[in-house]
């Protein structure tokens, strides 16, 4: 079995093989002559794209809240409605692919990648983490998924929730209150 580690070697591996062969040899040969390796090659790299994904969603997986069913479910829904547009022809899933395959741009397909995560955020989690924002009382704001109060910004450090005794720091997602989305 593959570790991370080792995939993500592999799929930078193929990329540079890719780049090397487009940078020297003449692309009439590597669509003739050498076509059945060159496709290989290329299926190689797109399938390394695709995990390399998969694995960025799972690194920065969205927090959520078991006993929100019915909010459970309309993020499974909205974000699945999201990616099914986004694999449609011309969307980011053909963007992340040429930048990969026609340009040779890793920076570019690490951008798309970031830029799908970032709406699947904006779009589907945001709305869903405000449900799971709440301001008390006593001006605090509470987050009942990590169930942590954010801590604001000061002196130069970004805000953080923490726990009620200021231990368990974790600056991941902001609060989002339901009054301040839009959308």
């Amino acid at each position: 079995m593959e570790t991370t580690k080792e995939r993500l070697r592999r799929f930078h591996s193929d990329f540079s093989k890719l780049q090397h062969n487009r940078e020297k040899v003449p692309m009439e040969l590597l669509k003739t002559k050498y076509e059945r390796a060159y496709n290989t090659l290329v299926a190689e790299v797109l399938d390394g794209a695709d995990w390399f994904y998969q694995q960025y969603m799972k690194s920065l997986a969205f927090p959520t809240h078991p006993r929100d069913i019915a909010g459970n479910e309309w993020l499974a829904n909205r974000i699945a409605s999201i990616l099914r547009e986004e694999r449609e022809p011309g969307r980011l899933t053909d963007r992340y692919r040429a930048a990969l395959i026609d340009r040779l741009d890793m920076g570019e397909f690490k951008q798309l990648v970031w830029e799908r995560y970032e709406r699947l955020r904006q779009e589907a989690y945001n709305p869903y983490w405000a449900r799971h924002c709440y301001r008390l009382d006593s001006g605090w704001i509470y987050n009942d998924i990590l169930q942590k109060f954010w801590l604001p910004s000061e002196s130069g450090k970004s805000g953080g929730w923490i726990n009620s005794d200021y231990t368990g720091w974790d600056s991941r997602f902001p609060p989002v209150m339901k009054e301040e989305h839009h959308g």
